[in-house]
């Protein structure tokens, strides 16, 4: 049975969130933090102010009513801690009301791993969260301080919630990528089609300058047809996947190499109790001679928020 992938660096999307002002394996994933706009964490803050409890960074909402600790794990070893409102909490650190920003790549990939990390422990202890996408910041005002604030948007925002809350309820993401050989695939496609192997035969009959011209008409034939045959796989592919989710999401390709070209990417929402049977499914494409599979997993439901 082909088993989600081990390689447990790898790291979900992290640019789909959940905002208070809308509602409320694979190559690694891009990281991506959402748009400053999104939050009211203004880009045209100075340098980040002395005051480190003037807002409150916001890493996912959970189900739960109590206000707790749960240590200093938040990014730069913030300590995070939840605020409750009714049965859903948000779980946060203090912080300056401005964005997090760094020139220097690593510093701003430890923040995201930070960020994932506090997600997934908050997923284990909580059991169903809805994660917000990196640097997600609720600020105060003059009449309302962020703590305050934050709870004015579990609340205002509480039904939508908790429609999202029972949307991913015992559910889990997981990557399904395809692959395929480029080459295997085109020696497939000139072995078993007839107008292509006449092509093949005539270039080869030809003198040296019609027979480069037979070559790009015979290059153009076989293109053509993998490109009909990459959307067909790609049809059926999908309809074989679909049936053992809940929802998914199709992602973009992205480049691998010359010897291997992906020709699916998807995010899928899988119940808990049928991720084994999707990786029975993945495995028979697997198999197929020119095609392979990644499937990593589980993440907190970064995608479906």
């Amino acid at each position: 049975m082909l088993k989600e992938s081990p390689e447990v660096e790898e790291t979900p999307p992290l640019s789909a969130s959940i905002t208070p002002q809308e509602s409320a394996g694979i190559q690694e994933t891009e990281l991506v933090a959402p748009p400053e706009a999104e939050i009211s964490a203004s880009s045209e803050v100075g340098a980040r102010p002395k005051k480190d409890s003037d807002g409150k960074y916001l890493y996912c909402v959970a189900e739960g009513s109590e206000r707790i600790s749960l240590g200093k794990i938040g990014i730069e070893g913030n300590e995070v801690y939840t605020i409750p409102y009714k049965d859903l909490c948000a779980v946060v650190h203090n912080c300056p009301a401005q964005p997090y920003k760094s020139e220097d790549n690593e510093v701003v990939k430890s923040w995201i791993m930070a960020h994932q990390k506090v997600v997934d422990i908050a997923w284990e202890k909580f059991g169903t969260v809805l994660p917000l996408g990196f640097d997600t910041i609720i600020q105060g005002n003059e009449d309302t301080d962020p703590d305050e604030n934050m709870k004015n948007w579990l609340r205002e925002d509480y039904e939508s919630l908790k429609e999202k809350m029972e949307k991913v309820r015992g559910k889990e993401e997981y990557g399904v990528q395809v692959f395929w050989d480029p080459k295997v695939i085109a020696h497939k496609i000139v072995q078993r089609n007839e107008e292509i192997q006449k092509l093949e035969k005539e270039m080869k009959s030809k003198p040296k300058g019609a027979a480069y011209m037979y070559k790009q008409k015979l290059e153009r034939a076989i293109k053509k047809e993998m490109e009909a045959k990459a959307d067909q796989y790609f049809k059926g592919f999908y309809n074989q996947t679909k049936k053992h989710v809940d929802d998914l999401r199709v992602e973009k390709t992205k480049e691998i190499d010359k010897d291997k070209q992906m020709l699916m990417n998807l995010s899928c929402l899988v119940r808990k109790d049928k991720s084994k049977e999707l990786g029975e499914e993945l495995e028979k494409i697997n198999k197929m001679e020119g095609f392979s599979v990644r499937f990593t997993g589980p993440w907190p439901p970064y995608s479906f928020t």
